[in-house]
This record gives C-alpha cells, sequence and structure tokens, in this order.
C-alpha cells in the first residue's frame, strides 16, 4: 500500500492543479487564479483485493480517477473525468481495468471548521504560493469491482478553495 508520505505529496500535488503545465520561462509576470475542489485520497483492502484510489476535483484543471489493484501497475489506471464525481453529496465514478468495471460510491460532506492553509513550493521552474482553506470531507465509500466491495479508509479527504499564484524563476 502506498506509504503516508506518498499520500501527503499526491494531496499537495493535487492543491496546485494536477496536469497544469509550467508558464514558459520568458513570462515574467506572475499569474493568479481561483481554485476549488476535492481531494479524496483512499486504500482498503478485503476478499483478497487490495485498493488505492486517489479521487481528484479543480474547477480549473479538471477531475480525476485514479485506481491501482493490489499494489500492481498492470492493475492501475486513470483518467480525466468529464464531470465532477462528487454531487450533493455523492460519490459515484468508475474507471475500466482489465475489461472489469470498478465503480467507487458513497457519501462525502464538509464537516468541522475551515483551515487556513499556506503553502510555498518550488515546481516545474516556478514559485508556487497557495492561500485559501481546506475543510474536511466526512466520507463512506466502497469500491467495487467485479464480485468484491472493498470499504475505503479515505484521508485525506478534503475539500479546498485557494488563491494561486504562480511565478517564473528567472535563472
Amino acid at each position: 500500500m502506498r506509504t503516508t508520505t506518498y499520500l501527503a505529496a499526491l494531496a499537495t500535488s493535487a492543491l496546485i492543479g494536477l496536469g497544469a503545465s509550467a508558464a514558459p520561462a520568458s513570462a515574467a509576470a506572475p499569474t493568479t487564479e481561483k481554485q476549488r475542489g476535492v481531494v479524496i485520497t483512499c486504500t482498503g483492502s478485503a476478499q483478497g483485493l487490495s485498493v488505492y484510489v486517489d479521487l481528484y476535483e479543480n474547477d480549473k484543471h479538471g477531475n480525476v480517477v485514479q485506481v491501482i489493484l493490489n499494489d500492481n501497475p498492470d492493475t492501475a489506471k486513470s483518467r480525466e473525468l468529464a464531470q465532477p464525481f462528487l454531487n450533493d453529496g455523492v460519490v459515484k465514478t468508475g474507471i475500466t481495468i482489465n475489461a472489469k468495471r470498478v465503480s467507487i460510491s458513497g457519501t462525502a460532506e464538509r464537516v468541522g471548521p475551515k483551515r487556513h492553509v499556506h503553502e510555498v513550493i518550488e515546481d516545474g521552474g516556478e514559485h508556487i504560493v497557495s492561500d485559501g482553506f481546506h475543510r474536511h470531507l466526512a466520507n463512506d465509500l466502497v469500491l467495487k469491482y467485479g464480485q468484491k466491495t472493498v470499504p475505503l479508509d479515505c484521508a485525506p479527504a478534503f475539500y479546498y478553495d485557494l488563491t494561486v499564484t504562480r511565478e517564473p524563476i528567472e535563472g
């Protein structure tokens, strides 16, 4: 299964816009945009099947589902989603792996107080500053693959609302 460090790194990269391309080195002006979305990272094991699931929504950079079965690259897949997977507290999405449908479903609701976020990183030749908040998502999700059902333990699971400023690193 994935380590906590790996999960934290994955969640951090999700906050800055999965698949967002770096600005060209010649662009000196910083860019700022508002990003809202959801990060839900889960693991689970049942009926001889261990799973890793990453669900990511970003209103500026798209939505992605990734599933890894039995920690095996041959049974791993990700895809961009045309629509959000979380609607009115209901999670519903899926993917096909080895000609079998994988479905992820359940509920996720924002709970608790907003938690302030300020993160500064350098990535892809850019200095990136994210400011805003996270809010925990209480969730109850399951993955179904063939005849197997796996309850998912999801952490991190949060909604985010950030202002992200990217500035090319001159050098």
